[in-house]
């Protein structure tokens, strides 16, 4: 452990990106395999390691030293899994929201116009956030920010989402005009 706490010092005091990480290497694997068994998706687990080491790094100020720096690493991917699966839970309903809203005005299609027919359910064709993107921004009027805000997400990735969001409803309006 005597090399760990050397490169966690170089890290802090000199700023060593190569220290922390040899600090990762050390701790990538351990790391890696608690969060698949938390999350039970490979994927899910590497994005959600990449994520505990950002926060260790940002955060390596705050390791007292008291205990190990692993347990520390634990902690900190099980903050960013519980942290990710309220994030998930809360875009579900806003998901499951905008679905039963879509049963709602599924059943007065009566008083609804075939474009409005059409567009909702082409929305229905989006994937969960794009559709929730898409809904709160151009639907209810949120800006990009609040959008962001709301689902939790980078503003980039809430644009990215409205701008395939939006080519795939053009996409799809366009053959149902056909």
């Amino acid at each position: 452990m005597k090399n760990e706490e050397l490169l966690i010092e170089r890290t802090l005091e000199l700023g060593d990106a190569r220290a922390f990480s040899l600090l990762v290497e050390m701790h990538q694997g351990k790391i890696r395999s608690f969060l698949v068994h938390l999350c039970k998706n490979y994927d899910y687990a590497d994005d959600l390691a990449q994520e505990t080491f950002i926060k260790a790094f940002e955060k390596l100020n705050t390791f007292e030293g008291k205990g190990k720096f692993q347990g520390w690493l634990f902690s900190i991917a099980y903050n960013c899994f519980i942290q990710q699966e309220r994030s998930n839970k809360r875009r579900q309903e806003i998901t499951d929201n905008f679905k039963s809203q879509f049963v709602i005005l599924k059943e007065n299609y009566e008083s609804i116009s075939s474009e409005q027919i059409d567009l909702e359910r082409a929305i229905s064709q989006l994937n969960e956030k794009e559709a929730a993107s898409v809904t709160l921004c151009h639907s209810y009027r949120y800006s990009h920010q609040e959008v962001a805000e709301i689902l939790e997400l980078p503003v980039g990735t809430v644009k990215s989402n409205i701008l395939s969001g939006k080519s795939k409803l053009k996409i799809f309006l366009d053959l149902n005009d056909k």
